[in-house]
């Protein structure tokens, strides 16, 4: 199943289409980059911000899922003039087929 890479949050619309589009291009290069599946970095994420033990494997995909963000972030938001108090981050669900 392909997963669907969007955004979320209370600033998102500030973003425009070709940032939004930069962001979730980092984001893929990150996730093809270490051959991981979105959904199961999302999966994983989601169980370590509920306090759940995690598996290596899982803690792993946490750091994936963070430098996915973090790219992404950085690539919607290259040309604005502060990082402050933005409400925005990556989300993933499991695409249209």
């Amino acid at each position: 199943m392909q997963a669907s890479i969007t955004f979320e949050g209370e600033h998102v619309e500030m973003a425009t289409a070709d940032e939004i589009a930069a962001g979730i291009a980092a984001a893929n290069a990150v996730f093809l980059n270490h051959d991981a599946d979105p959904l199961a970095c999302a999966a994983a994420k989601d169980k370590l911000a509920k306090n759940e033990p995690l598996t290596r494997d899982e803690a792993l995909l946490c750091v994936i899922w963070e430098t996915a963000e973090d790219k992404a972030f950085r690539a919607v938001t290259l040309n604005w003039l502060v990082r402050g108090d933005t409400d925005i981050w990556l989300t993933v669900s499991p695409g249209v087929q």
